[in-house]
């Protein structure tokens, strides 16, 4: 039986998708199910927060354990969860511990301006994060040889720049409307709407993200 032997990117590749799969899962997919089967048993509003928000800080604890190095997402979501178990024991509005959804959201946000800025200052923020991926799809050669374009073809500078320019916009978007949802919406709706919206959005951003780099040949 003849065996296919996976590559160094290959297996690099698929570490990073299974990471940020499990991530999704840790920190949204089980706090939401946690609070609403909660909430559907009687417990209160804020005991139904509070455990979404314990149960997602051990993964993040983990993850950092795990890489044996400061991972910076693990440690921003992290942090989030610290605060809103501080915000939480210093006040019983529930809401206050359904602000983590909006800071989570800002810090995206702030995330997606600095996309935009770097269209118009330095190189668009999508050339180094393609080389990030390049690097882990095709190695360090590869990688180098893909950045390269950016010197000779045009077609490539502009693509890299529409492209860097959708993603801030829907993250810049994704942070406005999830923040004016976790201050208006009832509180049992929160997790909901804004994960049902926030996830949406990503999806349709991903499946354009992907068509858009195959039509302009942009893959790194």
């Amino acid at each position: 039986m003849l065996t296919q032997e996976k590559t160094a990117p290959d297996m690099g590749l698929r570490r990073v998708i299974r990471a940020n799969v499990m991530a999704v899962v840790f920190e949204v997919v089980v706090p939401m199910v946690l609070f609403y089967g909660l909430r559907a048993a009687g417990v209160s509003q804020w005991w139904a927060l509070m455990a979404g928000v314990l149960v997602a800080a051990p993964y993040a604890v983990w993850a950092i354990v795990r890489n044996r190095r400061i991972d910076l997402i693990a440690l921003v979501t992290l942090s989030v969860l610290v605060l809103s178990v501080v915000l939480g024991l210093l006040s019983d509005d529930p809401r206050t511990l359904a602000i983590r959804e909006g800071w989570t959201a800002a810090l995206g946000g702030l995330f997606g301006a600095w996309m935009l800025v770097t269209i118009v200052v330095g190189k668009p923020a999508q050339l180094t994060l393609g080389r990030t991926i390049a690097e882990i799809k095709r190695g360090a050669e590869g990688a180098a040889a893909w950045a390269a374009r950016w010197d000779t073809d045009a077609r490539f500078r502009r693509g890299l720049r529409i492209n860097t320019a959708a993603w801030g916009g829907v993250l810049v978007a994704n942070a406005v409307v999830h923040i004016v949802l976790v201050y208006t919406l009832p509180i049992d709706l929160i997790a909901l709407v804004t994960n049902v919206a926030w996830f949406g959005a990503l999806g349709c951003l991903i499946a354009w993200h992907v068509w858009y780099l195959r039509k302009e040949n942009l893959d790194a």
